[in-house]
């Protein structure tokens, strides 16, 4: 079920939240500048990857009911969903959409997104 973006935005508050509390509970009392910079780097990346993996989720929940072949037109079959992990430039995150194949010109296509 595809959440509300209140819903979303209180799930990602409360894992940054947690992630937040768990670099802190870790620092020691004297940190150089070099050690906050690093702390400070590794909470922002995950942060990205968190909220990235998020609203991927969230687009691909979405339903393409009636799915055309963007080359011939046609109506195509859905073949359900599949996943693959992709790299972006906040880390890795798993993609899952429905995949679609169009008996025309033979080929699977993804719905944009």
């Amino acid at each position: 079920m595809r959440q509300t973006k209140e819903e979303l935005k209180e799930r990602l508050l409360k894992a940054y939240e947690a992630r937040l509390n768990e670099e802190l509970a870790k620092l020691k009392e004297e940190l150089s500048l070099t050690e906050i910079e690093e702390v400070a780097l590794e909470v922002r990346q995950q942060v990205g990857q968190d909220l990235t993996q998020a609203l991927v989720e969230q687009q691909g929940q979405q339903v393409h009911p009636d799915e055309y072949c963007p080359d011939c037109g046609a109506r195509m079959r859905d073949k359900g969903r599949r996943q693959r992990w992709v790299m972006t430039r906040n880390g890795a995150v798993k993609v899952e959409r429905n995949y679609y194949y169009c008996e025309g010109c033979r080929r699977g296509h993804f719905p944009p997104g």
